[in-house]
């Protein structure tokens, strides 16, 4: 399975739900975070609805193979950053695909097995790539290991 990490914002939305639909048409499974529904969500409080939320996408975190993370770049949010640096720490390949060619934090970029500067118009073309690529492949995880991969180099700032 694959965990989709990035921002859930109106502006990004759209993007966001054509990369699950990508990942999905090469035939993996996927968790969008976005596309989680709480049944009667609006009889918790808002802590206990939160709570709810954190268990699920810890939980998926946990069965992933692969954490895909869309980085928007430093502007990307508090919730995609933990994600990547709870999946680093459980040892999850991590694989990031930057919408922007701008330094990114050296938390980022060193936090993950492959990085790939890219942008909005072709990271669909990318994950496909990616996904249809052996060597990457979440199906051949064990096979092809290999710590700190990177694509493309990319300028790295303190933070």
């Amino acid at each position: 399975m694959i965990y989709l990490a990035g921002s859930c914002s109106s502006e990004d939305r759209n993007m966001m739900v054509n990369i699950g639909k990508t990942i999905r048409n090469y035939g993996f499974e996927v968790y969008c975070p976005f596309e989680l529904q709480i049944e009667n969500a609006w009889d918790y409080t808002q802590e206990e609805w939160s709570k709810i939320v954190f268990d699920k996408d810890i939980e998926a975190i946990d069965k992933a193979d692969i954490v895909i993370l869309i980085s928007i770049g430093r502007k990307s949010t508090a919730g995609t950053n933990w994600e990547q640096g709870y999946a680093y720490a459980k040892g999850k390949r991590v694989y990031v695909f930057q919408i922007t060619d701008k330094p990114t934090s050296l938390m980022t970029f060193c936090g993950c097995t492959w990085f790939k500067n890219t942008n909005r118009d072709k990271v669909c073309a990318h994950i496909g790539e990616l996904l249809s690529n052996e060597k990457y492949n979440p199906k051949n995880v064990q096979k092809y290991y290999n710590k700190a991969l990177y694509d493309n180099k990319c300028k790295t700032v303190l933070t």
